[in-house]
């Protein structure tokens, strides 16, 4: 670095000297041409040789981008039940955010009264007092809805949260449910999606590759509060989705 400096201060003097050449030519410039290239070739040696400032500092992060994830190194609880709610405050009364499923990992920021603070605080998004992040129930953004100043926080019922993983239950799959052991609720509905996958590879409609690409059975967002799952058969287009009612057993687009 203090070799470019030298350097850099030298070609600066040199840009000053052909500056003056093509003004009032002189020795060694008897043509103004001869000094205008001069005077090009040392800015840009100045502007390579100069030195560069060093960046530091990691690049800013979006802080509503998965808050509840535990940190590299923090101790990590494992969800104990299928569906846990997230809310913004510790009450049922709370709005919900989310849900954590089965087995996945989170860290505990806080207890209370029966309660975990699964993530740090974050932009609520409120739009005309009401929060554009709350799936269903109470989503005024008000301090009795653990929304303060625009900010909240989201909480889980610690009932539910163990130090150990629960085990897997697609390491006990076999025959026909291998096809179908990474499904959402694998647990609940291992037979019903299993006898669903053995008709649709029987029919042609789909193939084991198909059930193996998808890992089984995807709960649907869209039917939230019906046993709907879904899968892709011969492509992963709309058109290619195919529904599935596990309490039924009826599938249809």
């Amino acid at each position: 670095m203090d070799g470019n400096i030298g350097l850099a201060w030298v070609m600066m003097l040199a840009s000053l000297v052909s500056l003056a050449g093509v003004i009032y030519p002189f020795k060694p410039f008897r043509k103004r041409s001869v000094a205008l290239v001069s005077l090009i070739a040392s800015f840009v040696l100045t502007g390579v040789f100069a030195p560069k400032p060093e960046i530091t500092g990691a690049a800013p992060t979006n802080v509503n981008e998965r808050p509840w994830a535990a940190p590299e190194g923090d101790e990590r609880y494992w969800v104990t039940s299928e569906r846990l709610s997230r809310r913004t405050c510790p009450s049922e009364s709370c709005g919900v955010v989310g849900q954590f499923f089965f087995r996945e990992g989170t860290a505990i920021h806080e207890r209370r009264d029966g309660w975990a603070r699964v993530t740090q605080f974050y932009d609520a998004s409120c739009v005309n007092g009401r929060s554009e992040y709350v799936d269903t129930g109470n989503a005024a953004c008000d301090t009795p809805n653990g929304i303060s100043e625009g900010q909240f926080a989201e909480w889980v019922s610690a009932a539910y949260l163990a130090e150990d993983r629960p085990a897997d239950p697609a390491e006990t799959a076999s025959g026909g449910e291998e096809l179908i052991a990474g499904s959402d609720d694998f647990a609940r509905y291992r037979t019903a999606f299993a006898e669903a996958a053995q008709s649709l590879v029987a029919q042609r409609r789909c193939t084991e590759g198909d059930f193996r690409a998808m890992g089984g059975w995807v709960k649907s967002t869209t039917h939230r509060n019906q046993p709907i799952y879904f899968t892709y058969c011969g492509g992963s287009t709309v058109a290619n989705r195919l529904y599935l009612n596990a309490d039924t057993g009826e599938v249809f687009r």
